[in-house]
């Protein structure tokens, strides 16, 4: 499948099988994130491998709303994906520290490898990252950013007209101003 085709196939799933997502599927993963660029190459990015329903259930206390089963939507799998602010490359021009940046391509790459080895994921920003510093004995200096659910997602019809919809135009993305 081609990249692109992989894009188009992807997409937020919130309902999951109940089956664990095989050992070396989760180090593909890992490894995809772990792999990825960063500016300057300073790779400010650490995770959680969430795997067991301990650590489960600790993902999904940073956001009751989504638990389900134990989880975050009954996802057999979830990375809680953090930025080490002080280790990233901070421009010149005006302080931006690329940590935010740099954990969002971590964890676009971990997002993609899981589609490509057929599992679904949802990227979730919605929860509290003070619940997940407590949770996961996160220490300060490293900020949870985003967590990455994964697992088989259960069988849906897909409506791939009404997501088209709701991408935006080629004519808008392509313009700044619009």
């Amino acid at each position: 499948m081609s990249f692109l085709d992989l894009a188009y196939a992807r997409y937020s799933v919130r309902h999951y099988e109940d089956r664990s997502v095989e050992q070396e599927k989760v180090d593909a993963i890992v490894e995809a994130g772990r792999i990825a660029p960063s500016a300057h190459n300073f790779h400010p990015t650490r995770i959680v491998v969430c795997d067991t329903p301990e650590l489960l259930a600790k993902a999904a206390a940073c956001e009751p709303r989504f638990e389900k089963n134990g989880s975050i939507f009954g996802a057999p799998l979830a990375f809680v994906v953090c930025a080490k602010t002080e280790d990233a490359w901070v421009r010149s021009y005006d302080d931006m520290n690329s940590s935010l940046i740099d954990t969002s391509i971590v964890c676009d790459q971990m997002m993609m490898a899981a589609t490509d080895l057929g599992l679904g994921t949802c990227w979730v920003c919605a929860f509290d990252p003070e619940v997940a510093r407590r949770e996961f004995d996160i220490p300060e200096g490293v900020e949870p950013v985003s967590i990455l659910v994964a697992g088989y997602a259960q069988p849906r019809e897909l409506d791939s007209e009404r997501r088209e919809a709701r991408r935006i135009p080629l004519a808008q993305f392509t313009d700044v101003n619009a």
